[in-house]
């Protein structure tokens, strides 16, 4: 899972915990919530590029509604006529991201979507997908050049990376699995991206998520790890008394709460 909502040292610091010895298990429980939160909402909340495919619509040829996505920014839109320019269509809605609709100016293009013998997969959308795609300036710049498509170290300028970052640099998305001081461990060209070379000095960027995704991230990763020695809901007898203890919730109240209003509705 290369797309975590909260890092090891955020999780680390809630948790009170100063060493390492527990890093391998608080990395599987952040991966498996962000995973959950996907799950939930239905939502990725880092963007990912990607192609995908749609039926050409068949009540309303001219609006494509994405109902299953979430849809940042458009690099290519073309169905079986061809190349559909950005001058020929709208994003809906207007004035905000995610964006949910594509609407062709018809008067303008001459057509509606099109296909040649099935409506079935006729439209193809390359661009960028997600829930939000906002980044924050790092502070940090490469320490040295990225010289090639493959390494998976890379030097910065100071100490301050996190693990669970995704960084960005120029256009490539880096997922940053560990950090020993200024050199970090990244996997490269993640969600989408395609790895390149990097100047030396190159700005450092991060991509963040909602606050209260954030927070729920780490409410769950924080509950896997203090009910992991609970086992689910178990019953214990001793004569006519009995206790029962543990849980059978896979995330905490307040998480689910938070992740809400994120809800995919279709």
């Amino acid at each position: 899972m290369t797309r975590w909502y909260c890092t090891l040292d955020a999780l680390k610091s809630e948790l009170g915990d100063t060493g390492t010895a527990n890093d391998a298990r608080y990395r599987r429980y952040i991966a498996n919530a962000s995973r959950a939160i996907e799950d939930v909402t239905g939502r990725t909340f880092v963007p990912v590029t990607a192609t995908k495919y749609f039926d050409v619509p068949t009540r309303c040829p001219d609006r494509l509604f994405l109902e299953y996505d979430d849809l940042l920014s458009i690099t290519t839109l073309e169905d079986q006529t061809g190349t559909i320019t950005s001058a020929d269509y709208w994003l809906y809605p207007l004035n905000m991201t995610p964006r949910h609709s594509i609407v062709l100016n018809t008067t303008d293009l001459g057509r509606a979507f099109e296909y040649d013998d099935d409506p079935e997969k006729a439209i193809t959308i390359a661009g960028q997908w997600g829930y939000c795609n906002d980044t924050v300036a790092t502070g940090l710049t490469l320490g040295a050049a990225i010289i090639n498509t493959t390494g998976t170290s890379i030097t910065l300028s100071s100490t301050t990376c996190e693990t669970g970052w995704t960084l960005l640099i120029d256009s490539e998305a880096l997922f940053v699995s560990a950090v020993s001081g200024n050199v970090a461990t990244v996997e490269r060209g993640v969600n989408g991206t395609t790895a390149a070379t990097h100047l030396n000095g190159a700005a450092v960027s991060r991509y963040v998520v909602p606050a209260d995704v954030e927070q729920a991230c780490l409410e769950i990763a924080m509950y896997s790890n203090n009910t992991r020695t609970a086992g689910g809901i178990r019953q214990e007898s001793i004569g006519e008394y009995s206790v029962t203890y543990g849980t059978s919730a896979a995330m905490p109240a307040s998480a689910q709460g938070a992740l809400r209003r994120y809800r995919r509705l279709v």
